[in-house]
């Protein structure tokens, strides 16, 4: 297709959001104002997946065994490849939407507004799927298990960061930390503390010899590593010795092998904690495990690009590697993925925030938020028009781990 060709689609696409601004805008708003936490989405999902089929896209819901996940679909013209578009709607317990997720929800629709009406001109598959339980619960990660990715040639998504707009072009920038959670619960035997405590085993003392035994742990772990974690319960009256006590615990490293070491030496001390205290311990993992994202820098590198076309001012930033854990990670293990990062705020704020809460219903916020999906609809636009593009996104994909980490 001709330069002028893909010009005309892609002002067409972007005419498109503006187009329908206020309608996008009041979804974003209408989850802001009702927060749910993970697989929990059922007002967000509902009202993505009509909004969804408003604009043409044929919705199937629920999917993959997640009542709050769908998948969105319009065909092109013949046969091309199928880019995805991810859509994020869950909220922070307590906080809300601390995370922004409301807007990332909306881009699933702006992308809609923008490309279905353009399938029919392009060759190849457009999706939006809605992927609940990013802030734990790991949705994509089931999605992943029960085959929603399986035919997918790229991923896209957008995310906030604060007052940062940009995408990462170069390793190892947006790469993050890979997490695993588990819980730990300790078994004893309960008895009188003051009269026979000689009779007990204290399960809260498991649970203190697992943190005492994971901070030695610390001065001999990668400077990558992340290991976080809290009491959940410690007893019920401090004159009955604990005959249960439990832990949550967050592991993080920058890349998943090296996790899994982590996973195995906290799992040691956990036992040995039970041995030392003659309680006992049951190890859980209740979430899938989040891979670190393997970011496309080749459509990174398109999608900057395209968020200055779309008359967003990018940010320059070193490529820095990300302290952070999402399930896009998995994502990115299966297909070129990109996430556009964007300003919800003109200043420095915290992530996982009130700050954030409030920035993610600004007129700041929605602006930036309708200029980043342009700039996603119109990577989209190149994966359909531009089969070179594509293909060098997946011979990277195919070598990341040689060409970025040296390894095979």
């Amino acid at each position: 297709m001709a330069d002028h060709e893909r010009d005309e689609l892609g002002r067409q696409a972007m005419t498109a959001i503006d187009t329908h601004a206020a309608e996008i805008v009041a979804l974003a708003d209408e989850i802001h104002q009702h927060p749910e936490i993970g697989f929990q989405e059922r007002l967000a999902s509902r009202l993505l997946a009509e909004a969804l089929s408003r604009h043409g896209m044929d919705v199937e819901y629920p999917i993959g065994g997640l009542e709050t996940a769908f998948r969105a679909t319009r065909r092109g013209r013949g046969t091309g490849p199928t880019v995805a578009v991810l859509a994020e709607y869950d909220a922070l317990p307590g906080l809300g939407h601390g995370c922004a997720h409301n807007l990332i929800a909306a881009s699933g629709l702006a992308a809609a507004v923008a490309l279905a009406p353009l399938m029919d001109q392009l060759d190849g598959t457009f999706q939006v799927i809605g992927t609940p339980a990013e802030e734990g619960g790991g949705g994509k990660v089931k999605l992943i298990d029960a085959g929603i990715f399986a035919n997918i040639d790229a991923a896209l998504m957008i995310h906030h960061d604060r007052h940062i707009t940009a995408v990462a072009d170069a390793y190892p920038g947006d790469t993050s930390l890979a997490l695993a959670d588990l819980k730990f619960a300790y078994r004893g035997r309960a008895t009188h503390a003051g009269s026979n405590p000689h009779e007990g085993a204290n399960a809260l003392n498991g649970v203190i010899k697992l943190f005492t035994g994971i901070d030695a742990l610390r001065q001999h772990v990668r400077s990558d590593a992340r290991i976080h974690g809290i009491i959940t319960h410690g007893g019920d009256a401090p004159n009955v010795v604990p005959d249960h006590a439990a832990a949550d615990f967050f592991i993080r490293a920058a890349d998943r092998d090296y996790l899994e070491t982590l996973v195995e030496k906290v799992r040691k001390i956990a036992e040995g904690a039970a041995l030392m205290t003659e309680t006992t311990v049951t190890i859980t993992r209740p979430s899938p495990t989040n891979y670190d994202v393997r970011p496309s820098y080749v459509l990174g590198r398109r999608y900057e690009d395209n968020m200055r076309a779309a008359g967003l001012e990018v940010t320059p930033r070193p490529p820095t590697p990300g302290t952070f854990s999402t399930d896009f990670g998995n994502v990115s293990y299966l297909m070129p993925a990109a996430t556009g990062s964007f300003a919800i705020s003109r200043e420095p704020i915290a992530h996982h925030s009130t700050e954030v809460v409030a920035a993610a219903r600004s007129d700041f916020g929605h602006q930036q938020m309708l200029g980043v999906s342009k700039a996603m609809a119109l990577t989209a636009l190149d994966l359909f028009l531009d089969p070179d593009l594509l293909a060098r996104a997946k011979d990277e994909h195919a070598h990341w781990a040689e060409r970025y980490l040296d390894t095979p």
